[in-house]
């Protein structure tokens, strides 16, 4: 009785959320003759809203919700109070804009049609969901693997510098920082000795000072959420975590202000609100949105041509499984993007696959999403896959703003075959041992 009682809720959820669904994508297209803007906002932060109470009972998913709630809530001032958001000029059109949030919106619509209603019923915590290998020599090579990366870092502190000091280490920086992700989730269940794992939190500090007077934020806080995934999911309250967010976002913006100009003082951080009282909001998020409207502008001006576009999803396929620098400048669109405009540089998800597979793009990203997370919490069964969801819980900030190629997709797959590799040496060595 009771599973036919649930069985009717989750049928009846799904209904209200397809007709919610389908009222979105109506507006999306009356948008094309309409001007609608302030109405796809208010259903976007609606849509995101209910995307976060869907996931309420995982909290690292709710702090990537309030992340992608954020996009939209910089955009109230620009849509309510006609403050400028963006120092650049040449997309800067309330036409792209609303056509960008009727996009974004239809990626929002199918991840929340997706999710699955209850999900996480049992409040499972995603650290238990894949079994742990105790073999204190791979976790040995896995620290030293970190440790090396560390010391790879290069560069000269942004501290005391200035923003060319942060251009020339991000210039002369590799990719190695990123990867350190992979190892670090695969070490942590490369044993379930506490003190072994309370160890990692030795080279997530040396991490971090290393990534904060480098300037790199992102990794900084890319860091602080693996660590929250995988030693503080569950451990505090949903109203504590979301305090703690909010510290570590005024850190991360602490750290964008000395990379920007080497020091922080008081008459720095007032400029920001006089900037605010005159009208002006410019941030990373409206910035990232403007970049999503060049790309759109683009391909409007048809600079960015179908064929373009299609050799550019051929990069993105081939993105997978190499880095970026071995992918043409097509396939990384900022990039290209930047050749023929100016731009904050990144972009929504939602405008990549746009970019890449038209309105069906948003969608298919927003049912891939859904599928992830319907399938890692569906039981408390320990399997493999579920790794990668703790990369995806992770690395938001990288993916849904700026390159999820690389992020979502190509590091996914990177940890899922290391991870494997490491557990066959596992399972050899033990062979070995008998």
């Amino acid at each position: 009785m009771f599973k036919e009682g649930n069985l009717f809720y989750i049928k009846k959820s799904f209904l209200l959320k397809s007709i919610f669904a389908l009222i979105n994508i109506g507006l999306m297209l009356l948008s094309n003759f309409f001007a609608l803007g302030k109405t796809l906002l208010i259903m976007a932060i609606l849509t995101n809203v209910f995307i976060i109470w869907e996931m309420r009972r995982i909290q690292p998913a709710v702090l990537m919700g309030v992340f992608f709630l954020s996009y939209l809530l910089y955009l109230i001032p620009y849509y309510y109070g006609d403050y400028i958001i963006s120092a650049h000029t040449q997309y800067y059109r309330r036409d792209l804009y609303d056509q960008m949030l009727g996009i974004h919106l239809l990626f929002l619509s199918s991840f929340l049609l997706f999710l699955k209603s209850n999900l996480n019923k049992s409040s499972l915590k995603i650290r238990d969901l894949i079994k742990p290998n105790n073999n204190i020599i791979l976790f040995s090579f896995l620290y030293l693997i970190m440790l090396g990366i560390i010391l790879s870092i290069k560069g000269n502190s942004v501290i005391g510098g200035s923003y060319s000091t942060y251009i020339d280490n991000l210039e002369g920086q590799g990719g190695s920082v990123e990867y350190f992700y992979i190892f670090f989730v695969i070490a942590f269940f490369f044993t379930d000795k506490p003190f072994l794992r309370k160890s990692l939190l030795l080279l997530v500090v040396y991490y971090c000072f290393m990534t904060i007077t480098r300037g790199y934020r992102i990794q900084f806080v890319q860091m602080v959420i693996v660590v929250f995934v995988l030693f503080f999911d569950g451990k505090f309250k949903t109203v504590y975590m979301m305090i703690f967010a909010f510290l570590g976002f005024i850190i991360a913006e602490i750290v964008n202000l000395l990379k920007m100009m080497g020091s922080l003082t008081v008459e720095d951080t007032l400029a920001l609100f006089e900037k605010s009282d005159k009208g002006i909001i410019i941030s990373n998020q409206t910035d990232v949105f403007y970049s999503s409207v060049v790309f759109l502008g683009l391909i409007k001006d048809d600079i960015f041509s179908l064929g373009l576009r299609i050799w550019s999803t051929i990069g993105f396929i081939w993105n997978w499984f190499v880095p970026s620098s071995f992918v043409w400048i097509e396939a990384r669109v900022p990039m290209f993007a930047g050749t023929f405009t100016s731009l904050g540089g990144g972009g929504l998800v939602s405008a990549y696959f746009y970019v890449w597979f038209g309105y069906l793009g948003p969608i298919l990203i927003g049912f891939c999403l859904a599928f992830l997370f319907n399938k890692t919490y569906s039981s408390a069964d320990k399997k493999v896959f579920k790794i990668i969801a703790i990369l995806v819980l992770s690395l938001y900030p990288r993916w849904f703003a700026y390159d999820p190629a690389n992020f979502l997709i190509r590091l996914s797959l990177y940890i899922y075959v290391v991870y494997i590799g490491f557990i066959l040496i596992h399972n050899q060595m033990k062979g070995v041992k008998k």
